[in-house]
């Protein structure tokens, strides 16, 4: 059996779908959650000097979010049920990591208070808070821009997930964004209730219990 180790900050966002998949096929892992403090030194033994990254065997090493979720999904069977099926999923990952790239500067502002730029107002309107300014400047337009195709993909699946099959990691991967949005943006989130219904699906999934309910909370 390969030894898993999965080493991210502590916080969910792109590291969140790898670890479901591991809960979900009940695969033990090793979870190595480091500060913000660590990260510049462990940054140098990383291929692309970035996180997530899965270390297989102690040798291995798998950057790049995508590539780790894919990876996994094959390990476990939660890839598409034939071909076609893995190709329409993963054109609704990229899609919706397109839409998250767009955000990704508010993600930054939350997590890390960086202030990529501010945003313009009119000078007649009321001073916007600076969470709320990010807010309107990244999160709020990608996810009305976007949200409305990915609900269009999940009502035409012949289930409550995005394939046909069955669960996917893409359901996991979508599903724990969404629950972050309810996190930090409810009133935003509530315009979406097929995607908070979809999340709280996926996130009721027997094998993820145990996992859920003793992971500490962060909001991304």
């Amino acid at each position: 059996m390969p030894e898993y180790k999965l080493s991210y900050l502590p916080i969910r966002y792109l590291a969140e779908p790898a670890r479901l998949i591991f809960h979900y096929a009940q695969e033990e892992f090793e979870d190595e959650q480091l500060g913000f403090d660590e990260w510049d030194s462990v940054k140098q033994t990383s291929p692309f000097n970035t996180l997530p990254l899965l270390t297989i065997n102690g040798k291995i090493q798998i950057g790049q979010s995508m590539t780790i979720f894919r990876y996994l999904a094959k390990q476990f069977g939660l890839d598409g049920g034939t071909d076609l099926e893995d190709a329409h999923i993963n054109c609704i990952a990229e899609y919706f990591r397109e839409m998250m790239e767009k955000a990704r500067p508010f993600v930054r502002f939350w997590n890390r208070g960086i202030v990529e730029k501010n945003f313009e107002q009119n000078d007649e309107e009321p001073e916007f808070p600076l969470v709320v300014q990010q807010l309107k400047l990244y999160l709020e337009p990608a996810v009305r821009e976007y949200f409305p195709v990915i609900i269009d993909l999940l009502k035409k699946s012949k289930n409550d997930f995005f394939a046909d099959s069955g669960i996917t990691w893409v359901d996991f991967f979508i599903s724990e964004y969404v629950d972050s949005l309810k996190n930090v943006a409810p009133e935003l989130a509530e315009q979406y209730p097929e995607l908070l219904e979809h999340s709280k699906i996926v996130h009721s999934i027997p094998q993820l219990q145990n996992y859920l309910e003793s992971r500490k909370h962060t909001d991304w």
